[in-house]
């Protein structure tokens, strides 16, 4: 899973609530665990946003179900992130295309 960067779509809501920054974060977070390649991705990536105002930071954790990781990054809070509210992005891998989509658009 995840072994291409090509076919890679994100829906209306997603495009319309989340800032082109987390969208291209999650991406580079999945490349970045395909190269290491002590997992194997399945087809779905959880990524869950905690705001810290305080520290002006989001701590993303990137996790999946089976088999099971978890990872924890953090990036500042700037312009396009100030009013970032999401707390939950899926990404599947239908084998074809590539999707960042909300939960309940699911």
């Amino acid at each position: 899973m995840f072994d291409t960067q090509e076919n890679r779509y994100i829906t209306r809501a997603v495009n319309e609530q989340v800032p082109k920054e987390i969208q291209q974060r999650c991406f580079q977070l999945i490349d970045e665990k395909v190269k290491q390649a002590e997992i194997q991705l399945d087809y779905l990536q959880i990524f869950e946003f905690n705001r810290d105002a305080q520290r002006g930071n989001i701590t993303i954790i990137h996790r999946q179900e089976e088999p099971f990781f978890i990872d924890y990054h953090e990036c500042r809070i700037t312009g396009a992130l100030a009013n970032f509210q999401i707390k939950k992005l899926w990404v599947i891998d239908d084998h074809n295309h590539q999707t960042i989509l909300l939960p309940e658009e699911y």
